[in-house]
């Protein structure tokens, strides 16, 4: 290959680098949020169970208002609260796995084309 065609391709691959770095960065970010959410969920649910029977009144709060409901719907609301979660969670380690794989490809790629030359 010739040497504007080298640049080219190490241009294109540089872009597809920072690309994939700042969207990996992202993911992550949505991840921490993810697990943040789960852990909410986690602690709410346990305490209810602790500290409330089933058919007990409890407060939830939705922006500036509160709404009443037992502790039994409470928590299914929050059990498919964190079915969601969970899903969003496995869909984000997906596409964490997809863009390190496609960073180390970028790389390896790279090397490669400055080690021949």
């Amino acid at each position: 290959m010739n040497q504007e065609a080298l640049q080219k391709v190490l241009v294109e691959m540089d872009n597809q680098l920072n690309k994939s770095r700042a969207e990996l960065s992202m993911v992550s970010l949505q991840l921490d949020r993810v697990n943040t959410n789960l852990n909410v969920i986690s602690s709410t649910r346990s305490r209810l169970n602790l500290l409330n029977k089933p058919d007990e009144t409890v407060w939830q709060g939705i922006g500036k208002a509160f709404v009443a409901k037992t502790t039994e719907s409470y928590i299914k609301e929050l059990e498919e609260d964190e079915k969601e979660y969970k899903d969003t969670e496995r869909s984000l380690k997906i596409k964490e796995n997809y863009l390190n794989t496609t960073l180390e490809k970028t790389l390896d790629g790279m090397t490669k084309i400055i080690g021949e030359k």
